[in-house]
This record gives C-alpha cells, structure tokens and sequence, in this order.
C-alpha cells in the first residue's frame, strides 16, 4: 500500500469516526468535518522549508572553535575523573570502616 493509499483510507476513517461522534447532531458533524477537511488540505499542501545557505567559516574562526571544543572535553573528562575517583574514595573508605568494625 502507497502512502497516498494509507492517508486516503486515514482521511476516510477520519470522516467516519467524526459521523459517529456527532451522532444526530448535523450541526456539530459539519463543524468537525470542516475542522478535518482544513487539516488534510493543509498536510496536502506542505511548505517547503529552504535552508539559508551556510556562511563560510574563516579559518581563524575554525580553529578558535576547535580549541574551545577540545578545552570543554577536556574539562568535562577531568569532572568526570574526579566525580570517579571521589565516589571510588567513599566507597574504599566504607570497605574500611566495614572491616575495622569486624576486627
């Protein structure tokens, strides 16, 4: 089954559903059916998004960037070594106290 097979039979569940729902009031089955109709003609009709083109970077920039990049790795790699080796200190110094107790 295409796509454009599956959103007609989707459009065609839709509009049941909205008759069932509305049940003896043709009023409110109109309402919803022009709500619907709109969604469909509107996803019929997408926009097309055109990208702005890139701005060439200067090289200066580029490295700038670079640095930055590799400072911010490095200080969260060292935050990262550090919360490790905390949490390693606690852990040896309960193992500790643990086994003191037991002596």
């Amino acid at each position: 089954m295409s796509w454009v097979e599956e959103r007609d039979r989707l459009i065609a569940e839709t509009l049941a559903f909205v008759k069932e729902v509305s049940g003896d009031q043709p009023e409110l089955a109109a309402k919803l059916t022009v709500a619907v109709s709109a969604e469909i003609k509107a996803a019929e009709n997408p926009k097309q998004i055109v990208p702005e083109p890139a701005q060439p970077m200067k090289l200066a920039d580029l490295r700038e960037d670079i640095r930055n990049r590799v400072a911010s790795f490095k200080a969260r790699q060292q935050e990262m070594q550090d919360r490790r080796e905390a949490d390693y200190q606690e852990v040896i110094a309960k193992v500790r106290a643990t086994l003191e107790q037991r002596s």
